[in-house]
C-alpha cells in the first residue's frame, strides 16, 4: 500500500530547515534573520577561545543575533567554505567553516552549534567557537 504525500512538513525537517536559515543569515549578515531563529525566552550559550572571559551567555533572539554580530559583523567579504546541518538525538547540529575579510586582514572561524528546538524556533541553543584565525594574504 502506497503511503500519501505528508501534508506539512516533519518536526525534524523544520528544524533542519530553521538550522539552514540560521546559517545563510550569518553569511548574509542578516541579523534580524538571526534573531527570527530564536523564540522570545530562548538561551545562547557559547564557549570562545578566550583566556579571562570564554563564557557567552544571552537570554532573548535580540542578544543571541547581537553576539553573532558582534562576531562577524566587522567582515566586509564573508564566504562559506564548508557547512553542514544535521538531527542529533532531537537536536540540531550546525557546524560550518567561514572565511572572512576584516579591516585588518582574512580571517578563518569555525563554529558548531547544538541547537534545541521549540514551538517555532530555537529555545537554546550550544556553539563551541575556534576562534578567528589569521589567514596569510
Amino acid at each position: 500500500m502506497e503511503r500519501p504525500p505528508p501534508t506539512s512538513a516533519s518536526p525534524e525537517s523544520t528544524a533542519l530547515e530553521l538550522g539552514q536559515r540560521f546559517l545563510e543569515s550569518i553569511v548574509a549578515h542578516d541579523w534580524v534573520g538571526i534573531a527570527s531563529c530564536f523564540e522570545p525566552q530562548a538561551t545562547f550559550h557559547a564557549v570562545v577561545p578566550h583566556e579571562t572571559r570564554p563564557f557567552r551567555d544571552h537570554a532573548g533572539p535580540d542578544a543571541a543575533a547581537e553576539q553573532i554580530r558582534r562576531w562577524f559583523g566587522d567582515a566586509d567579504v564573508t564566504e562559506l567554505v564548508s557547512s553542514d546541518v544535521e538531527s542529533v538525538a532531537g537536536q540540531v547540529r550546525i557546524r560550518y567553516r567561514i572565511h572572512e575579510h576584516e579591516p585588518d586582514g582574512w580571517y578563518l572561524v569555525e563554529q558548531v552549534a547544538f541547537a534545541t528546538p521549540g514551538q517555532r524556533a530555537f529555545q537554546s541553543m550550544n556553539l563551541l567557537c575556534s576562534g578567528f584565525q589569521p589567514v596569510p594574504e
